[in-house]
């Protein structure tokens, strides 16, 4: 009896394992894409804005691009998230139309 009790245990224990590993780990991934993707966005909108602060001066909006690719790739590099400069470049396209929108 204690043998079929045991092979019956690690049946259940196999297959809650491949559960966990079909469903949850996914699961968990995803939500820490988000969370990475938010806190990226998050800097980016801090960025754009403490630009926007600091460079008062017209015509420069080349420079202030400069200086948030600078601010946030260092970010980036730091946190271990990779997103081609295109995409940081549509990014901060995105805050600088929604601090506009706010005004």
């Amino acid at each position: 009896m204690n043998e079929i009790t045991f092979t019956i245990l690690k049946i259940v224990v196999s297959i809650c394992a491949a559960l966990v590993t079909v469903y949850v780990v996914p699961y968990l991934k995803t939500l820490r894409q988000e969370k990475r993707y938010a806190s990226l966005m998050d800097m980016v909108e801090i960025a754009v804005k403490a630009a926007e602060q600091t460079i008062k001066e017209p015509g420069q909006g080349d420079y202030k691009k400069a200086e948030v690719i600078a601010f946030v790739s260092d970010w980036m590099n730091d946190h271990g998230i990779k997103i081609s400069k295109d995409e940081l470049s549509q990014l901060i396209e995105a805050a600088v139309f929604a601090m506009k929108e706010e005004r």
